[in-house]
C-alpha cells in the first residue's frame, strides 16, 4: 500500500480489518448477511409489535371554532344633543396580528388549563394540552385532545371549551371596566364644564334681565308689531281725514263751527228764537213785495226781525261766548238739507282724526323706547348667544360621552372577538390509530436504513480500498 507508511502503527490492524474484511468467502459472507439482517428485522418488528400490543389505547375528541370576520357598528342620535359611534373593526383588519393566535396561547394558558381542571375535579398536570392547528386563510381553530377513554376525552374537551369562554368574558368585562373607568375621567371634566356655563348663563341672566334668546326675538317682533299697527292707523286716518275734508266743503264749516251750530240747534230757546225770526223774516219778505219801504207795517215789520236778530245774539254770545251771523243762520228750523246729520258726521270723523292721531303718537313713543331697549339689548343677546353655545357644546360631549359610555358597555367584543362553537367535541368510537401508525412507520424506516447499512458494508471493501490505498 502506497499510503501505509502514513498510517500509525497501532491503527494497522483496524484498516487491514476495515479494508480486506473476514477471511470469509462469498457464500459464507453472504450467508452471515442474510443471517445478521433477518435477525435485526425479526428484533425490529418484534418491538414494534409488542409497542402496538402494550401502548394504552387513546381517544381522541376533536372540536373546531370559528371566529366572525366581519365587524359590527352602532349609532346613537340624542336630538338637538350630538351623538355617539361606537364600532368593532373586523379582527383581520390588521395584518401585523391575527387574534387566531391570541387564542391559542389563551386555549393553552395555564389559566384555562387550571379553570378545566378545577371543574373536572382532577390536577391540571392530568388533563393534557390539547392540540391545535389554523388552517390558514379562514378564521376556523381545529382543537382535540386525547384520553384513555371516549366519554372523558369529551368531557374534557367541553371543560376545555367552557374555559376558554369563561375567561374571554372575564377579559372583556375587565377590559369593559377599564374602558368605562377612563371614560368617566373624562365625564368628570365634562361636567364640570356643563356647570360652569350653566352657572356663567344664569348669572349673566340675572344681570341684564335677559332670560332667554327668546325674550329678545320677541322684542324685535313687538316693534315689528307696533310698527304695522302703526301703518294701519295711519292710512286709517288718511281716509277719515278726506271724508272730514268732504263734509268740510258741503258744509263750509269746520268742526269747532259745526259744533257751536249743533250746540245753538240744541238750545230751545235759541230755537224758539230762530222759529220766530224765521217766521219774521218771511213775512217781511212778503209784505216788501206789497208795501214800500217806508211803509209802516215794512218797518215794524224790520223792527221786529232786528229785535229778534238781537236776541239771538245775545243767546248766541251767553252760549258760545261770540256771536256770528252767518254762523247763527246757518240752520233752519225746520232742516230740510239735513245739514245737522252732515254736521253730527264731521264731529264725528273729527273725533277719529284726533283719537287716531294721538294713538299714533302715542305708538311712535312706544316704538322709540323699544327701539332703545332693542339697542342696548343687542351685545346682551349676543354675550347670551355664546354663552348658551358654550353651554350646548359643552353638554353635546357630556351627553355623547355617557352615551358612548353605554353603547361601549353593549360591545364587548371590541377588544376580544367573538367565538363560536362551530363543531361541539366529538365522541370517539374508535381509538386513536395514531401510534399505531407510528410504530409502524418507525418499523419501516429502521428496516430500511437496516437493509441500507448491510448493503453498503457489502460494498464497503473496492471503495474502502479506493479511499485508503488512492487506488
Amino acid at each position: 500500500m502506497a499510503n501505509s507508511e502514513h498510517i500509525p502503527t497501532s491503527l494497522r490492524w483496524l484498516t487491514r480489518a476495515v479494508v480486506n474484511g473476514t477471511s470469509l468467502d462469498p457464500q459464507q459472507r453472504r450467508n452471515l448477511y442474510l443471517k445478521v439482517g433477518l435477525t435485526s428485522i425479526v428484533a425490529i418488528w418484534l418491538v414494534v409489535i409488542i409497542a402496538i400490543v402494550l401502548s394504552p389505547k387513546r381517544y381522541e375528541s376533536k372540536w373546531t371554532l370559528i371566529l366572525p370576520g366581519v365587524g359590527a357598528g352602532a349609532t346613537v342620535s340624542l336630538d338637538s344633543i350630538g351623538q355617539a359611534n361606537s364600532a368593532a373593526n373586523s379582527p383581520y383588519s390588521s395584518s401585523a396580528i391575527d387574534p387566531r393566535q391570541n387564542y391559542k396561547a389563551l386555549s393553552t394558558s395555564d389559566n384555562v388549563m387550571s379553570l378545566a381542571a378545577k371543574a373536572l375535579e382532577i390536577k391540571p398536570s392530568e388533563l393534557g394540552k390539547p392540540k391545535l392547528k389554523l388552517p390558514s386563510q379562514t378564521g376556523i381553530m381545529q382543537f382535540s385532545l386525547k384520553s384513555d377513554d371516549p366519554v372523558k376525552a369529551q368531557e374534557r374537551a367541553w371543560a376545555l371549551y367552557r374555559s376558554l369562554q369563561s375567561l374571554l368574558s372575564s377579559l372583556r368585562a375587565d377590559e369593559s371596566r377599564q374602558r368605562e373607568n377612563g371614560i368617566k375621567m373624562g365625564i368628570e371634566g365634562f361636567a364640570d364644564k356643563v356647570n360652569h356655563s350653566q352657572k356663567n348663563i344664569l348669572a349673566f341672566q340675572s344681570k341684564i334681565g335677559l332670560v332667554s334668546l327668546d325674550q329678545f326675538k320677541e322684542l324685535a317682533l313687538t316693534i315689528e308689531r307696533l310698527r304695522h299697527n302703526r301703518v294701519n292707523l295711519v292710512a286709517k286716518l288718511q281716509g277719515i281725514k278726506a271724508s272730514q275734508q268732504t263734509i268740510q266743503s258741503q258744509l263750509a264749516l269746520s268742526p269747532q263751527q259745526a259744533a257751536d251750530t249743533l250746540k245753538l240747534k240744541n238750545d230751545q230757546l235759541y230755537q224758539q228764537l230762530l222759529v220766530v225770526y224765521s217766521h219774521a223774516t218771511s213775512t217781511l219778505a212778503e209784505i216788501s213785495g206789497r208795501y214800500g219801504a217806508k211803509h209802516p207795517q215794512v218797518l215794524t215789520q224790520k223792527q221786529q226781525q232786528a229785535t229778534l236778530l238781537a236776541a239771538m245774539t245775545k243767546r248766541s254770545q251767553s252760549l258760545l261766548g261770540y256771536a256770528d251771523q252767518d254762523l247763527m243762520l246757518k240752520l233752519s228750523a225746520d232742516d230740510i238739507d239735513m245739514r245737522a246729520e252732515l254736521m253730527q258726521q264731521l264731529l264725528a270723523t273729527a273725533a277719529q282724526t284726533n283719537g287716531l292721531t294721538q294713538e299714533i303718537a302715542a305708538l311712535d313713543l312706544q316704538i322709540n323706547q323699544w327701539d332703545e331697549r332693542l339697542k342696548h339689548s343687542n351685545d346682551d343677546a349676543a354675550k347670551l348667544e355664546d354663552l348658551h353655545r358654550q353651554h350646548q357644546v359643552a353638554t353635546a360631549v357630556f351627553t355623547s360621552a355617557l352615551a358612548k359610555m353605554d353603547v361601549g358597555k353593549a360591545d364587548i367584543y371590541s377588544a376580544y372577538p367573538m367565538v363560536q362553537l362551530l363543531s361541539a367535541p366529538s365522541l370517539a368510537e374508535q381509538p386513536s390509530k395514531m401510534a399505531t401508525i407510528l410504530a409502524i412507520l418507525g418499523g419501516l424506516v429502521s428496516s430500511f436504513m437496516m437493509i441500507t447499512g448491510l448493503g453498503i458494508a457489502w460494498i464497503r471493501k473496492p471503495i474502502l480500498r479506493k479511499i485508503v490505498t488512492k487506488k
